[in-house]
């Protein structure tokens, strides 16, 4: 059976998580690696990533992030792009609706 476009996207956010934390010198939670592995195993990992990227310090995130060299780090810039404008939009939302 085909994977889901939600089922590919968790799975993808598992995969840049993982090369955040990979990228750190950490390791990767098992459960983060089970749901890279199997599609039947899924977890939603988007505020543990965030969390990740908040947290780096400048040069690392440069160093991590920025990576021109890296699709994984382009990608990984693409979505905390995404994910900043959602909180921003979220935001907005909130207080036009208060």
């Amino acid at each position: 059976m085909t994977p889901s476009n939600k089922e590919m996207q968790l799975r993808r956010n598992c995969q840049l998580y993982a090369y955040l934390l990979v990228s750190q010198d950490k390791e990767v939670p098992e459960m983060i690696q089970d749901a890279i592995d199997d599609y039947d195993y899924l977890i939603d990992c988007v505020v543990d990533l965030s969390e990740e990227l908040k947290s780096l310090d400048t040069d690392t995130f440069e160093r991590i992030v920025n990576n021109k060299d890296s699709q994984e780090a382009r990608e990984l810039a693409y979505w905390w792009e995404m994910c900043q404008e959602a909180d921003r939009l979220r935001k907005v939302l909130v207080s036009t609706c208060a």
